[in-house]
C-alpha cells in the first residue's frame, strides 16, 4: 500500500508540467481519499496556523465547508466520467494531490506578502496583484493540468468538466462565508504589555451630549439672505471620523465658498478632534442644515454649495461612520429628497468619495451642478491620513479653484492632474464627473469662490 505513494508523486508532478497520464493511473480507492483529504486539512491548518499565529484552536465548525469542494469534485467526477473509468474517486484525488504540490509555492507567495517591502503607493499596488495572482494562478495552472489528464477521454467531456471543476471551486472560494479551521487567540486574551488602540476614542460624555447644543449654535449662526443678491450658502460634511483628512478636506471646502460677510456656512463633522467644537456629521444634522438653508436662503436667487468627502461604497452610499457608533449612510436619492423636500432650487453638490459617480444622475436639473470624484464603478484614491487631502480635495478644491472661478475650466484642470497623479503612481483611473444644467450654466458664468492658497485650519 505504502509502496504505491511514489508512482501517485511521480504522476502528479507529471501532471503539473502539463504531460498526461493515462486517467486508470490515478487512484480509485477509498484510502488514497481519505488520507489525501485528511492531509488537505492537516496543511491547511498548519498555514493558518503560520498566517495567524499561535496559541488558538481548531474550529470543528468549520469543517464543513472546508469539505464542500471535496463534494464538489465528487459531484463532478459522478456526472461527467464514464462509470467502469471511476472519476468520483479519480477526480477528487487527482485535484488534491496537485493543489498539495502547490502549498511550497503558494507559502512562498504569501512569505513575500508579508515581507516589509510594499511601502509606497506602487508597491502597494504589486502588492494587491499579487495577492490576486496567489489566488487566481493556481486555480489557472490545475485547471489546465486536468483538463490535460482528462483530455484522451473526449474532447468536450474533459473541457466542460475542467471549468465546471474550476468554476465551482473558484466561486466557492469568493463568495461562500469565509470559515477558518484554525482560530487564533485575539490579542485581548494574549499577554501583551501595551494595547494598542487603533480607533480615534470616543468624545467624552459630556461633549458627546453636546451634539444637539453644537448643532443648534452652528444653525443659528446662519444669516438671513441679502434681498437682491444671489448669496451662497456653504455646507460641508466629513462623513469618516477614523481618518482626519475628510475633516481637513471639508474645512478648506468651507475656505475655498466662503462667504466674506460670514454666517452662510455650516460644517459637519465626525472627528474626535473636533468633537468639542463641531456637529457630528449624521442623516439627522445633515437633513437639519438642509432644512434650515432652505428656510433662510431665497430659493430664486440664492446659491447651496454642498461638499461631501468620506468613504464610499459599490452601492453608492456615502459613509458616515465614528468609532463605536452605527450612523445611516448617506445615499444619491436619500439627499435629492431631502433637497427637493427642503425647496432648495440652485446648488452645486460636490462629492469626493469612492464610486460617487452614482450621485450625478439622481442630482441633476437646469438648475444644479453636480461634481463627483470618481464616477459610478470606479475608486477614488487618497483616503488616507498620509495625504493632506484627497486626490480630488487637493485637485479641484485647493489647486482648481484656487485659480479658476469657471466651473468647467476648473473641472477640466482638476481631472487633468488626477489623471496624472494616478497614471504616475499605477492607478486605475477614477475618471471624475461633471454635470452642469442647462440654467446653472447660464446664471453661475463663474463660481462665487475665494482665490488664493487654503489657510491652515486646526
Amino acid at each position: 500500500m505504502y509502496r504505491s505513494r511514489p508512482g501517485l508523486i511521480a504522476i502528479a508532478l507529471r501532471s503539473l508540467a502539463l504531460r498526461g497520464n493515462p486517467i486508470e493511473h490515478w487512484p480509485a480507492s477509498l484510502f488514497w481519499l481519505i488520507w489525501l483529504t485528511v492531509l488537505s486539512l492537516g496543511v491547511e491548518i498548519g498555514a493558518q496556523i503560520w498566517w495567524h499565529g499561535y496559541p488558538g484552536e481548531i474550529n470543528v465548525f468549520a469543517l464543513p465547508a472546508a469539505l464542500m469542494p471535496l463534494l464538489w469534485l465528487l459531484l463532478v467526477g459522478q456526472l461527467f466520467g464514464p462509470s467502469e473509468q471511476r472519476w468520483a474517486q479519480r477526480v477528487p484525488v487527482m485535484w488534491l494531490a496537485l493543489s498539495l504540490l502547490l502549498v511550497p509555492i503558494l507559502i512562498g507567495g504569501y512569505e513575500l506578502l508579508r515581507q516589509p517591502w510594499w511601502d509606497g503607493r506602487p508597491a502597494q499596488l504589486w502588492r494587491y496583484r499579487l495577492s490576486w495572482a496567489l489566488l487566481l494562478l493556481p486555480f489557472c495552472w490545475l485547471g489546465l493540468a486536468l483538463l490535460r489528464q482528462l483530455w484522451p477521454s473526449g474532447r468536450l467531456r474533459a473541457l466542460v468538466a475542467t471549468l465546471v471543476t474550476i468554476g465551482g471551486l473558484l466561486g466557492f472560494q469568493l463568495y461562500y462565508p469565509d470559515s477558518q479551521l484554525w482560530l487564533a487567540d485575539t490579542p485581548d486574551t494574549q499577554d501583551i504589555a501595551e494595547p494598542v488602540d487603533l480607533a480615534p476614542p470616543l468624545p467624552e460624555t459630556a461633549l458627546f451630549f453636546r451634539q444637539p447644543e453644537l448643532l443648534r449654535q452652528a444653525l443659528d449662526r446662519l444669516s438671513p439672505e441679502t434681498p437682491g443678491v444671489a448669496d451662497v450658502y456653504t455646507i460641508t460634511v466629513a462623513g469618516y471620523g477614523g481618518q482626519s483628512v475628510f475633516l481637513r478636506e471639508a474645512e478648506a471646502a468651507r475656505q475655498r465658498f466662503a462667504d466674506p460677510r460670514g454666517g452662510h456656512d455650516v460644517l459637519l463633522a465626525n472627528a474626535a478632534t473636533s468633537a468639542d467644537r463641531l456637529p457630528m456629521a449624521s442623516r439627522d444634522t445633515l437633513a437639519a442644515a438642509i432644512r434650515e438653508v432652505g428656510e433662510v436662503m431665497n430659493p430664486d436667487e440664492d446659491l447651496l454649495v454642498l461638499y461631501l468627502t468620506s468613504h464610499g461604497g459599490s452601492d453608492h452610499a456615502f459613509s458616515l461612520s465614528y468609532p463605536d457608533l452605527e450612523l445611516a449612510p448617506i445615499t444619491p436619492q436619500w439627499l435629492a429628497d431631502t433637497l427637493k423636500a427642503a425647496g432648495i432650487r440652485w446648488k452645486l453638490v460636490a462629492v469626493s468619495a469612492c464610486y460617487s459617480g452614482g450621485y450625478l444622475k439622481p442630482l441633476s436639473s437646469p438648475y444644479s451642478a453636480v461634481v463627483t470624484a470618481a464616477d459610478a464603478t470606479h475608486t477614488s484614491f487618497g483616503c488616507s491620513d498620509d495625504e493632506e487631502y484627497t486626490y480630488f480635495g487637493r485637485a479641484f478644491v485647493v489647486d482648481a479653484l484656487g485659480k479658476e472661478s469657471r466651473l468647467q475650466p476648473a473641472f477640466n484642470a482638476a481631472k487633468a492632474a488626477i489623471l496624472k497623479r494616478e497614471t504616475a503612481e499605477e492607478y486605475e483611473h477614477s475618471n471624475p464627473q461633471l454635470f452642469i444644467g442647462t440654467e446653472f450654466a447660464r446664471r453661475f458664468t463663474s463660481l462665487p469662490v475665494q482665490r488664493g492658497p487654503i489657510a491652515e485650519t486646526r
